[in-house]
């Protein structure tokens, strides 16, 4: 069996970041999904993960693993196989409970390096782990593009997973008043308590499409008028936005100092109340937009910090991400 260089190991069974980037860090990409869906069986979930891990690592050989957190505990097989380790930190690492729990701060400064996803996450992280080695890697955008299709009038893609840090009640709230919208979320409506899911199956104007196949998606996000994306927490970087950005799609986003750094120039701005989201959404016009040169710009910016990173472990040379 070749050895690998890279491995790049998500123990969930999709995630749009690692899709992408794994390609450009020239990493062997495994999902590994949830084997149960209850929370209590989630310990044995992870122990079989752990031993699938293990496995992994034991046929690729690899000279270094990239883990996406949460959870942390998938680099406990790397560390069991003295395998060097990189984690690519999600928020929920830095500000959420993941990053305070004593293993997962062992972990973190035990890793050979640590990626975060954007400016202001990096400087809290800085200061919060001062030993340890950050890169700031954004998520890699790739042109969606759907050439024969059209986008439908008042068509909105709700872009959300129904996360703790998504305003899920306002989302329902402004669905409610805007009945001559139609709306879509892929977004698993079992996430949510039950009254939520009563409200918003109650909404005539909503189709609630459950995951769909990545084609599937991208014709959907080529076909919308716009993409709703809100989120409650501070520096927290929306991979929804990121793939209105991707897709040439108009983009409603919540207000916040890094939402305005990152899409300032052509993005919809919103406070996360009914009627600044109600407002934007009649505001808005059927119309092509192109953010080819955004695209360029933040994609000339990943390419710096992959390099950045594979300069660190002395992979490969910086031209060869050319």
């Amino acid at each position: 069996m070749k050895r690998q260089k890279i491995s790049y190991i998500v123990w969930k069974s999709y995630q749009r970041r690692a899709e992408v980037l794994a390609p450009l860090l020239r990493a062997n990409l495994e999902f590994m999904p949830h084997k149960f869906r209850s929370r209590y069986l989630r310990p044995l979930d992870y122990l079989l993960k752990t031993i699938a891990t293990l496995r992994h690592i034991l046929k690729y050989q690899p000279r270094l693993i990239i883990f996406q957190g949460p959870p942390l505990f998938a680099a406990i097989p790397a560390m069991l196989l003295m395998v060097d380790y990189v984690v690519d930190a999600h928020n929920a690492v830095i500000q959420g409970i993941w990053g305070k729990l004593p293993l997962s701060k062992y972990i973190i400064r035990r890793a050979r390096a640590v990626i975060v996803h954007n400016s202001e996450i990096l400087k809290l992280a800085q200061t919060l782990f001062q030993e340890t080695r950050f890169f700031n890697l954004q998520d890699p955008l790739q042109h969606i593009v759907r050439p024969n299709s059209k986008r439908l009038n008042n068509q909105i893609l709700v872009i959300c997973s129904f996360a703790s840090d998504e305003p899920i009640d306002i989302i329902i709230d402004s669905i409610s008043k805007l009945s001559n919208y139609q709306f879509v979320i892929t977004a698993d409506t079992t996430k949510l308590q039950p009254l939520q899911q009563q409200r918003l199956n109650e909404c005539q104007n909503i189709n609630l499409t459950g995951f769909l196949p990545t084609e599937d998606y991208h014709t959907l996000l080529c076909t919308c008028t716009a993409a709703l994306v809100l989120t409650t927490r501070d520096s927290t970087q929306p991979s929804g936005a990121c793939e209105a950005l991707s897709s040439d799609t108009q983009l409603i986003v919540s207000d916040s100092t890094l939402t305005r750094a990152m899409f300032g120039y052509w993005a919809v701005f919103v406070d996360n109340t009914v009627d600044s989201i109600v407002a934007a959404i009649q505001a808005l016009e059927s119309r092509s937009i192109d953010l080819s040169h955004y695209r360029n710009e933040w994609n000339n910016s990943v390419h710096e910090a992959i390099s950045e990173l594979y300069l660190y472990f002395d992979l490969i040379e910086t031209t060869d991400l050319k």
